[in-house]
């Protein structure tokens, strides 16, 4: 299968234009499957973050998705890009903690990068545990939450009438 440098620019440019379906049929032709592209350049870096994005929301593969991405952040750490593509992941797959981490690592590194901010803001900021000494998955903490978050829908509601 030969790679092209004008193939590989449009799967990447399918997965920024969020049409995930075309860009992983696209990574297909040129990589083959998800078990191991060949990387040869940093542009293979950048399309082994991308394809690792596109396999997760198309097909759910998270495992799969989640080593590309970090085969890809190894390869040029200092791309963050990848951060944020292994970020949705993580979200994709409902792992909000390792998101957290994934992202705050990557503005640690490039602390003005566009897509990573944007996924940060995204991502927004959950309200502190309403006793603060006990886990935020104690039951004490879950029922508090989910009547703070019912008030505060309530109060949304009156404001609207």
């Amino acid at each position: 299968m030969a790679r092209t440098s004008q193939e590989m620019e449009a799967a990447i440019e399918a997965v920024r234009e969020e049409d995930y379906l075309r860009a992983l049929t696209m990574f297909h032709d040129l990589y083959g499957d998800e078990d191991g592209p060949p990387i040869q350049t940093p542009k293979d870096a950048t399309g082994l973050s991308f394809f690792g994005l596109a396999l997760a929301l198309v097909q759910r593969k998270f495992k799969p998705a989640i080593d590309l991405c970090k085969r890809a952040i190894e390869l040029e750490f200092y791309n963050g890009d990848h951060y944020a593509n292994l970020t949705k992941v993580y979200i994709a797959a409902g792992n909000r903690r390792k998101a957290l981490e994934t992202v705050e690592q990557g503005l640690k590194l490039i602390p003005d990068h566009e897509a990573l901010m944007e996924v940060r803001a995204s991502m927004g900021n959950r309200a502190r545990p309403s006793v603060p000494f006990l886990d935020r998955s104690h039951p004490i903490n879950v029922t508090l939450g989910q009547s703070r978050h019912a008030k505060k829908v309530a109060d949304e509601e009156k404001k609207r009438r």
